[in-house]
Parts: structure tokens; C-alpha cells; sequence
């Protein structure tokens, strides 16, 4: 059965020039990598959520949503090249169809969600990243269960060493602004809470239950 998911992004690839075999073959290959076993969180309702988040701004574009489509496509928390590994998939995935200009754009957006990079004034691409990050500023419930993914992601990690490692990322992102756009700047409050929640948590040596 076809989902909603699929026809989004055939209908995608179609728009970009894509023929309906090759974008249903580039389908069959994207989603079998967003549904590996490892992944808990950078999966497929994760992009699902990211559109939802797109379609609610009103700022859509097919950069935008090509860089959602395979933003996460390479995800492997045993390595630190995600972002450049997808992009390099991403452009061997599309060379043949869809055009230059556009696939760079693309390209651009995705290296933007590597938080370790340091961000830059565009607007396309601070408001990939706040779609990004816009998790943060869900409700406790949701964050929660966004954060226990995360440490599934990383089992392969001693707790005393990922708690280390969470803290340090976590609290990097409130020695500035979390989100960039208006759009979401009315969330930072949200967002705030929850990374101070999950500190104290963190400081106090709780354990995830995985």
C-alpha cells in the first residue's frame, strides 16, 4: 500500500524532473535506509514530522523539502560524517535528474544541520535548522521519548559516557539562541525548559530506561 509518505515524495521527484520508475526506485532505497534496525528517532517519522513542521510555516520550497527528504539518509551514531555522507548520497542519488542548482541548495541545507558547524546568517538555512531542532520545544511527553530514542541510538555507548557527552551538547545549545526565524522564536521559551530539565537530569546521574 502507498502511503501519504511515499506520494509526497514521488510527487518530489516528479516536480524535479524525475521519471516514475526512477522515483519510485530512489523511494525503495531511501526509506529501507530511514527504516534500519538502529534507528529510533532519524527515521521516517522523524521526516514525517520535519514536512509537518515545513507545511506549518508557509515557507515551502522543493530545496527545502529535498533537504528533509535526505537530510538523515546516512545516520550512523558511530560516526561523526552523517551530514557529508548524505549529501554525497543524496547527489548520486539525484545526479541524473535533477538539476545542478537546485541539488546544491540542497547540498547546503543538509551540511547546515550539523550542529558542530558554525551557523550561518542565510535564511534557508536557519530555518532548516530550527525545523530541525524544533523537537526541543515539544511537549515534555514528546521530548521525553525524543531523548530515550536518542539514548536507543547510542546504546552502544557507556551511560556515564553518553551522559557526559548529552550534557555538553545540550548544553551548548543555551549559550545562544536555540531557534533563528520568527516563526519559531516564540518556542524558545519551551525549548529552554526542556534542555534544563533534561540537565538536571543528566547532573543528577539518572538513568534512561532504553
Amino acid at each position: 500500500m502507498v502511503t501519504d509518505l511515499e506520494r509526497r515524495f514521488l510527487r518530489w521527484c516528479l516536480a524535479g524532473n524525475a521519471s516514475e520508475p526512477q522515483a519510485e526506485a530512489l523511494w525503495s532505497r531511501l526509506s529501507a535506509l530511514y527504516q534500519e534496525p538502529h534507528r529510533h528517532y532519524h527515521n521516517l517519522t522523524h521526516i514525517a514530522a520535519s514536512l509537518e513542521e515545513l507545511d506549518a510555516t508557509g515557507e515551502e520550497t522543493p530545496e527545502l523539502e529535498g533537504a528533509i527528504w535526505f537530510h538523515d539518509v546516512i545516520y550512523d551514531p558511530t560516526q561523526s560524517d552523517n551530514e557529508e555522507a548524505s549529501i554525497v548520497w543524496f547527489e548520486n542519488a539525484t545526479a541524473g535528474w535533477l538539476g545542478s542548482e537546485t541539488r546544491s541548495v540542497i547540498a547546503r541545507l543538509i551540511s547546515a544541520t550539523d550542529f558542530r558547524s558554525p551557523r550561518s546568517e542565510n535564511a534557508d538555512e536557519a530555518l532548516m535548522v530550527d525545523i530541525d531542532l524544533a523537537i526541543l520545544s515539544a511537549d515534555w511527553i514528546a521530548y521525553d521519548a525524543y531523548r530515550r530514542s536518542v539514548r536507543r541510538e547510542y546504546e552502544h555507548v557507556p551511560e556515564d559516557a553518553f551522559r557526559a557527552g548529552r550534557a555538553k551538547v545540550m548544553a551548548s545549545f543555551l549559550q545562544q539562541p536555540i531557534y533563528r526565524t520568527p516563526f519559531y522564536a516564540e518556542r524558545e521559551t519551551e525549548a529552554h525548559a526542556n534542555i534544563s530539565r533534561e540537565l538536571d537530569e543528566l547532573a543528577s546521574g539518572q538513568c534512561l530506561n532504553l
